[in-house]
């Protein structure tokens, strides 16, 4: 319980203060816990937030699975955009940048890896790291607006969506 009453409060700071700006005091605050108890948990709030990514890394993981067909596709994009739709303040905390303590690139980096093997070659690795990038940038620019306009398409559509604009993308660059 503890350890969720400290990841809540750093995310509630993160919403209105940049992660490098944040401290022990200020998290023990909005947590209404003392410094002893945080020090106790964690050596730092590098520690804490690395925690709370990971633990969001794992929860998008289930989301992963192999993604042979275009319902493999659909399926995963529903069930990852579930997890947004339940969680947009923390999905918005952790993808907005890199100055959140690198989250974006690891959490990205790592669904990479987690499916290296059933990506496909765009004939080198510096086209993938490319055209990779391309669709995750473009994918989750398009999910900071459907945050952003209220969840305005429902989930089935904005699937849809992103899997036509990223196999399409795929079509495209196929070597």
């Amino acid at each position: 319980m503890t350890k969720k009453l400290f990841a809540s409060a750093l995310i509630e700071l993160m919403q209105v203060k940049p992660y490098h700006k944040i401290t022990v005091k200020e998290i023990c605050d909005q947590a209404d816990l003392n410094r002893t108890t945080f020090y106790l948990h964690y050596n730092d709030i590098s520690e804490l937030f690395n925690e709370i990514v990971k633990e969001v890394e794992e929860e998008l993981s289930q989301y992963v699975p192999p993604t042979e067909t275009e319902q493999d596709r659909l399926t995963f994009m529903r069930k990852y955009l579930e997890y947004v739709k339940k969680n947009p303040v923390i999905y918005k905390i952790l993808m907005s940048s890199d100055q959140n303590g690198g989250s974006k690139t690891r959490i990205l980096t790592d669904i990479l890896n987690y499916r290296k093997e059933d990506l496909p070659f765009f004939g080198s690795e510096t086209n993938n790291k490319y055209i990779y990038s391309f669709i995750l940038n473009g994918s989750i620019s398009m999910i900071f607006l459907w945050i952003e306009s209220g969840f305005d398409m429902d989930i089935e559509n904005l699937a849809r969506l992103i899997d036509k604009l990223c196999y399409s993308t795929y079509k495209a660059t196929a070597v």
